[in-house]
């Protein structure tokens, strides 16, 4: 799955010292931010992977952004490219930092800050799945999942594009075999589609197979 990074740098910053082209080429998805507020609003909107901040050649005044983007308590890994000895007053206590210039210590070091985060988000057309913290980002709106829940999307997720009977799913999400009062199980898919589609009373992503179960669809029409 591709990698979404939020790249944070000056807006003048000369072409040379950009690191959009060098990310790029490694076919991870790239958004660029300027401001602390762009960056704000960029991580509520996308759930990035990972942000980068790219200060090798100009003072980003990183504190502002990095309580910017902390106000949105997502807790997306970060790296810093710049000046250890200049910046390290500066910065979170956890910031991984390397030095510029360097395009493959780049990779490498976003491949081991990220280790722990693979597969935190599954994407879809119109929906992120935040697997960490049980929630889902949809239409720009984030909605907290109940453990059960969350434990009923991943499974469907799982199955994506395959019908899942009534019964496979009270086995797994219930632990229970007994199909005599299946209500429960139809109260939390109406709780899912209020937050995963957009006309609730129409799904198109969380279908019904009649006489089976259900069904979640990858690219819904």
């Amino acid at each position: 799955m591709t990698m979404h990074i939020l790249l944070i740098e000056h807006k003048n910053l000369a072409a040379s010292k950009s690191l959009v082209s060098d990310l790029e080429n490694q076919d991870f998805q790239v958004t660029v931010a300027h401001t602390p507020e762009t960056a704000a609003e960029k991580t509520q909107l996308l759930w990035p992977d990972l942000i980068i901040f790219n200060s090798a050649s100009s003072d980003l005044k990183l504190p502002s952004f990095q309580k910017a983007i902390n106000n949105i308590s997502l807790n997306i890994p970060h790296i810093v490219v710049g000046d250890e000895t200049r910046l390290l007053d500066r910065v979170n206590t956890d910031t991984v930092f390397i030095a510029p210039g360097n395009p493959q210590q780049l990779t490498q070091t976003i491949k081991q800050v990220t280790a722990k985060q693979q597969d935190r988000f599954l994407r879809f057309p119109n929906l992120i799945v935040d697997c960490q913290q049980r929630q889902v980002l949809h239409q720009a709106e984030c909605f907290h999942l109940t453990p059960k829940t969350y434990t009923l999307l991943r499974l469907l997720i799982d199955y994506q594009d395959k019908d899942l009977s009534r019964k496979a799913i009270m086995k797994h999400v219930w632990e229970t075999d007994y199909m005599g009062d299946t209500r429960t199980l139809d109260v939390h898919i109406r709780w899912l589609r209020e937050k995963i589609e957009n006309d609730p009373s129409h799904p198109q992503r969380l279908i019904t197979i009649r006489g089976v179960g259900y069904r979640f669809i990858t690219h819904p029409e």
